[in-house]
Formats: structure tokens, sequence, C-alpha cells
């Protein structure tokens, strides 16, 4: 399986070309590492289909795409906040290594949003090869808001999420502590992520301890805390399939591979179990990114050896053969109703999320395709990101062979 035809894929692949035809800006500063191989030196012609339309190497040969929506920009005037910490929030914490100039212009406060009411607020995280508002805007994010459970923020990592993941957990990291200092201690602070936004935010609270106290709970949507063995397949632009090593790829990605040495490293370091009360969502079989996602090896499955509170929540084992049981992907799963009755009740009640607390709303939630306020159309655009982060992957412009190296704290 690679992508599922939709209206928001279409519309991707043609903002995408017409950015190339008309030689608009497609990229951000580029980011420089150790490439092995440029894009434009790769031998072999990779595609990806969707009903017939190809993005085939003219596309891999283009900067990486940067976002379109002025919500998922990364050059945010953002105030200083006093108390946010740099360039480290303790001692505890390892020092940060982006400007903090940068690090506090990827945080998106809507307009409108007050730092002086007494709801509580959501950090948004994205996926890989993806922004904060373009991943959440057409689910979670609209639930979240219809629902008046949250005030809403999010982080746009420059790059989407493709560049090393010890950087992406800097903008998480400062993200964190800058919202934090923005609302008071009088006002929770809750995070969302989607994919790799859960990793690196279990990142962030493994190796940033100063952080853990600021967040109330992570709400965790297709995560990979064990990483994917679909990873090289990704890079090849093969979603849902299994490839060999070899392929060049976003650090990210090589990151993400089952058992990567950044995922042994974590787990070694004790982020295979919750840091702050969890609640973390996932497809068995029908992940096109993520696998395994079953049972006891799912890769999104969180541990709780500090006690701290987690629900795992499988949503075909939940559903079983209702509507709810059916075909969700890694991306889908975000207009799952089940998943969006959790999220509420864990805003609502603290985290994690619990099933019994929401028993009255099970019939609901399983015999629906989509959450109360979502149109079939949201989830189409939801299930488009797939083919906007598949792109960014194909054009990111410095892809590697081998994973980045550790970070001095962390090896």
């Amino acid at each position: 399986m690679i992508f599922t035809s939709s209206p928001a894929v279409l519309l991707s692949t043609i903002t995408l070309f017409a950015q190339l035809a008309l030689g608009l800006p497609t990229t951000s500063e580029p980011v420089h590492h150790e490439s092995v191989r440029a894009i434009g030196e790769l031998s072999h012609r990779d595609e990806l289909h969707d009903a017939g339309v190809v993005w085939n190497k003219v596309v891999r040969q283009s900067p990486l795409v940067a976002p379109t929506d002025p919500r998922d920009s990364f050059n945010n005037q953002n105030p200083d906040v006093p108390g946010v910490g740099y360039p480290r929030s303790s001692d505890a914490d390892p020092a940060f290594t982006i400007p903090e100039a940068k690090l506090r212009s990827a945080i998106y406060l809507p307009s409108g949003f007050n730092s002086s009411t007494n709801r509580q607020v959501v950090l948004f995280v994205p996926g890989t090869g993806a922004y904060g508002h373009e991943s959440f805007a057409d689910n979670l994010l609209k639930v979240i808001t219809n629902a008046g459970a949250a005030d809403a923020v999010w982080v746009n990592v420059p790059n989407a999420m493709l560049d090393d993941v010890q950087s992406n957990a800097e903008y998480i990291a400062y993200a964190i502590s800058y919202v934090k200092a923005l609302i008071g201690d009088d006002r929770d602070l809750n995070v969302i992520g989607w994919s790799q936004g859960n990793l690196a935010t279990q990142w962030v609270l493994t190796y940033w301890p100063s952080t853990a106290p600021k967040v109330r709970q992570l709400i965790s949507v297709s995560p990979d805390f064990h990483g994917t063995m679909l990873a090289y397949g990704l890079c090849a632009g093969n979603f849902g399939k299994v490839a060999k090593a070899g392929a060049p790829c976003p650090p990210s990605v090589l990151q993400q591979l089952y058992s990567s040495n950044l995922i042994n490293t974590l787990r070694a370091a004790g982020g295979g179990d919750a840091q702050v009360p969890t609640t973390s969502f996932w497809s068995r079989l029908t992940d096109e990114v993520v696998q395994p996602q079953a049972g006891l090896t799912a890769s999104a499955r969180m541990g709780d050896a500090r006690n701290k509170g987690v629900t795992n929540v499988e949503v075909q084992t939940v559903c079983g053969l209702s509507v709810g049981g059916g075909q969700y992907g890694h991306s889908t799963l975000m207009a799952h109703p089940l998943v969006a009755a959790m999220t509420l009740d864990a805003l609502k009640n603290g985290g994690p999320a619990s099933l019994s607390r929401i028993r009255s709303q099970m019939f609901r939630a399983c015999s629906n395709v989509v959450a109360p306020g979502l149109q079939l159309t949201d989830r189409a655009k939801t299930e488009g990101l797939l083919a906007t982060a598949g792109a960014r992957m194909g054009a990111f412009p410095t892809k590697l062979l081998r994973e980045p190296a550790l970070r001095q704290y962390a090896a």
C-alpha cells in the first residue's frame, strides 16, 4: 500500500508541481550534513503513485517543500518571556545548540491566543515531513476547538521534522518551556503528538528532565516509540513496504529505523516508559508507516515502570468488527471517533484517558467513520498528509546513508 487517492492528495500534488513549474520558493534555508550522495546523483528512479499521478525524479531533485500556509510558518514573531531558560532551563538539561531566536520563532500562537485566561493549553507536535497546523487542522485541532476543551498552539519545526531527531527535539523542549512560562503555573500544558512528534517528545521528556513537570500529559497518535521496520521503504517512496538498507534517507527517517542507535539509546535511558501520564493510540495492521503495530509488540505501546499512568489503545482491539475497527492508517487515525472521545476525556480529567469513563460513548465512537464535528472531507485532507510528507521526504536535499551520531549528552 502506498498512497490512497483523495482530493487532498491531488491538491498537494498540484501545489508542489505549480511551485516547481513557476519557480516559486519551495525551501527553507538548507541544513548541512555529511551527505553521501546528492539527490540529483541518484541513479534509480523512484516513483510514488496515486491513481495514476506520478512523482518522479524531477520531484526528488527539488528542494525541500516549504510550508504553503502561514500558520505553518517557522518565522513567527513571538515576545520574549521571562523564565524560559536559555541555553538551558536547569543544570540537569543539555544546553540548546540552536539559537534561541530560531527556537522561539518556530512556535505558532494563533491570533486571539490569550495567555491570561484560565483554560488549559495543548501544544501540538507534528510528524515526519509535516508542520504543525497542517497536521492537526482537519482532525484533533478541530475536535478540541469545537469542544472548547483547550486553547491550542503548535510548533513548526524547520525542515518539517526531516532533520536530526535530536535537533527537532530542541524545538519541542524549548516550546514546552516557552509556552509554560507564557501561560504560568495556573494553567495546564498538554502535549499531543503525531508520529515522530511523539518519539521526539519522549526524547525531550527523557533527556530534558526540567520539561516533564511542566507537561500535564502526553497524548500520542500513531507513535513509533520503538521505531519502524518500514523506514527504508519510506526512503524509497514505498509506503507500507519493507525495503533493504542502502537507500539514502533524511536523517530523522534513519533514526526511526526499528532498533536504530537513537531508538536503542532512548530505551536504554528509560524512554520506553512514560515520563508523564501518557495515552497512546495506534492502528494494528493498517498503519502504512509504522510497523510492527500489533499487541504487545506494537511500536506505539508505552510502558509504565514509573507508575505515571498509561493507557494503550489499539483501536481494532477496542472496536472489534465495527466500523471503528476497520482500516485506519497512520494519519487517518487522527480523525477516528474513539481517538477524539478519549482525547477529550484525557483533557477533561487529566491523563491518561480511560475507556471506562467513556463507556456511554463507545457505541458512537466505534460505529462512525469520523469524529463528531468532522466531515469525510476532513478525513480525506488528513489522509493527504502522507502524500505531502512523502513528497518532502523525496525532495529533502541532504539525505544520508547512516543515522547521525548521538549528541554528547546521550552518548
